[in-house]
């Protein structure tokens, strides 16, 4: 039977043991030694790691400081026992190396010199066998430094990120005490004061995101936090703005109510400070969003700013928001009080002004829409300028109502384009603009609108269009199909010199006075006018008025490379007309309100003989 002897324990097992089984357990004592031992003699690398298995992870900042001390620390059985053994093996060695070469010489007739070399070879190996030993003990003492010293790098480096942590929470706690002072100060009525509110706010935004030690989407949360407070300060109303067209019109005469607090003139400096403060926000947004590279004015380079998103619905305006920079804006449902300035203002991301009310004259020449621009359903009391405005994106103006002058001239759509149901109260001018695909379908125009010079890149829809007054298409260009089917024209339709190089569709227009195609040019196919349904053998066809001899008649010579027009005769109370073959003349004053019809209606045009188209060329 064994019995297992602790190696802490083995100097008092020693001393206590029984003189039979002395042997044994110095066996067993030796085995454990050499299977203690093993580990070291494969590498110290391998040792190390075990070692560093023990030592505490940076998750356990919580562990008190009085900790077990490793197993690894524990001294292994020649650190126990190493004076001895060095002694032993110095004494024992000697010895050896002094009695047996003197024995082997005197009782086995070694040589002298032969005793000597053996004396000689035993001490060098009584050396090496205590420079090992040495050297295992140098190595223990140097890893179990090492671990100590990895234990204290460990225990400074969770310090210094709990010291850390308590710096950023510190950090934190500050920014948000400054926040809530900067919210209170937008309270303030000192203009110098809420302007100061504004500058620390879009300050803290700054500092959050370039805070490293917080998540990208952790950092865009609490910018954004901030932001929706900057964007509810222009969501709130300013009172003494409903006043001020009341004080622009009354003449002040005396002095002292000039200088009283409470006068029309203190008022109106309330109003400029606070239009100042409120332009300085969007100041502040525009040097943090996107913008144009100043060596390559092509290239977009992304602002700090550029993911936040701005609200600004229901706002009241009344301030220039002119040459700036602005991006992912929301002005739906906004009220401009005064003259909207955007000129030279860039859009970058979605542009938003769906069921605006612009209440004075809005300017938008030379604006940049970069994204998408939405107007669908907005409101202008007066002029609207986009004159030489780009819009890169779709551009919808759906249900806009234009009560004044809408001019659009030398504007470029690249992309799609909404009109469908506009109302254009005034002139509408869209002369040289140029189109891709555009849709005016069911848009009213009461008053001229002029296309001179505009060019359609794509299909241009017409349909069902009303124009109240003369429209002028004169010199414009459709490069594919145009659909006017089903349109309206109240007063001349100008389209002289203009250019199809697609189909043109008129069937079911309504001509109410002359219709102008002189010198127009179908330069693949000619305009359709009439179609009959198959099935039904009925025939949709389009309507000219039936004008007197005084008026200016429909005029159809086309230019000489032109396609054809095919004209034919139709008779209407008892006179003759040379309209395109299968359309119709009407009476204009045969309304039948309650039909909703014109009720004397032309049979459809018989095609011309050769010899009255002859005679009419040579009358011409």
């Amino acid at each position: 039977m064994k019995i297992s002897v602790p190696a802490s324990s083995a100097a008092d097992s020693k001393s206590t043991a029984c003189a039979s089984h002395a042997g044994e357990d110095l066996v067993d004592d030796r085995a454990d030694s050499w299977r203690q031992l093993c580990p070291m003699l494969k590498g110290e690398r391998s040792y190390q790691r075990g070692q560093e298995n023990l030592v505490p992870s940076n998750n356990a900042s919580s562990i008190p400081e009085s900790q077990v001390i490793p197993k690894a620390q524990e001294n292994p059985w020649y650190i126990q026992h190493f004076t001895r053994l060095l002694i032993g093996f110095g004494l024992g060695g000697g010895a050896i190396a002094l009695v047996l070469p003197w024995m082997l010489w005197l009782f086995c007739g070694m040589s002298s010199g032969s005793s000597d070399q053996l004396r000689l070879h035993l001490l060098y190996v009584t050396g090496g066998v205590i420079a090992v030993l040495t050297l295992l003990q140098t190595n223990w003492k140097n890893q179990g430094d090492r671990i100590k010293i990895d234990a204290d790098i460990k225990k400074n480096e969770q310090d210094a990120e709990k010291n850390q942590r308590d710096h950023i929470r510190q950090v934190h706690a500050e920014r948000r005490s400054r926040y809530t002072k900067a919210v209170e100060q937008l309270a303030n009525e000192k203009a110098a004061v809420r302007l100061g509110g504004v500058y620390t706010l879009t300050g803290l935004v700054d500092e959050w995101i370039e805070d490293t030690s917080l998540t990208l989407q952790e950092r865009r949360k609490e910018g954004q936090v901030i932001i929706n407070n900057l964007c509810a300060y222009i969501r709130s109303p300013f009172l003494l703005i409903d006043m001020q067209y009341t004080i622009e019109r009354n003449t002040l005469k005396e002095k002292n109510i000039e200088n009283s607090p409470n006068s029309p003139l203190a008022d109106k400096t309330k109003i400029q400070e606070e239009q100042e403060v409120r332009r300085a926000i969007f100041a502040e947004i525009s040097k943090r969003i996107s913008a144009f590279d100043k060596f390559d004015g092509n290239k977009i380079v992304r602002g700090t700013w550029s993911n936040f998103e701005f609200n600004f619905v229901k706002s009241c305006i009344f301030y220039s928001l002119s040459n700036l920079n602005l991006e992912n804006s929301n002005f739906s449902q906004a009220t401009f009080l005064e003259e909207a300035d955007f000129i030279g203002t860039i859009f970058f991301g979605k542009a938003n002004f769906s069921e605006a009310n612009f209440t004075h004259q809005a300017h938008f020449s030379w604006t940049r829409f970069m994204h998408t621009a939405d107007f669908h359903g907005t409101n202008f009391a007066l002029k609207a300028d986009f004159r030489n405005a780009a819009f890169s994106q779709i551009a919808y103006f759906s249900e806009t109502t234009f009560a004044h002058v809408a001019d659009f001239r030398w504007v470029d759509f690249p992309s799609n384009l909404h009109f469908d149901g506009a109302r254009f109260v005034s002139d509408a001018h869209f002369d040289w603009a140029t189109f891709n695909r555009s849709y005016f379908g069911k848009a009213h125009f009461v008053q001229k609108a002029y296309f001179t010079g505009a060019t359609f890149a794509r299909k241009a829809d017409f349909s069902r269009v009303s124009f109240a007054q003369e429209v002028i298409f004169s010199s414009a260009i459709f490069t594919q199909d145009t659909d006017f089917s089903e349109a309206n024209f109240t007063q001349k339709a100008d389209f002289s010199k203009a250019t199809f190089d697609a189909g043109a569709d008129f069937i079911g227009v309504t001509f109410m006075r002359n219709a102008d195609f002189c010198d127009a040019s179908f330069t693949k196919i000619p305009p359709f006018f009439m179609i009959k349904n198959k099935d039904s053998n009925e025939i949709y066809s389009t309507r000219f008025v039936a004008l007197p001899s005084t008026s200016e008649a429909h005029n159809f010579t086309m230019h000489e490379d032109s396609q054809p027009i095919l004209l034919g005769t139709a008779k209407l109370n008892g006179a003759g007309y040379r309209i395109p073959v299968g359309t119709v003349l009407f009476d204009p004053a045969s309304w039948d309100e309650e039909k909703q019809e014109y009720t004397r209606v032309s049979e459809p045009a018989k095609p011309l003989d050769v010899s009255d188209e002859a005679e009419e060329n040579k009358s011409k």
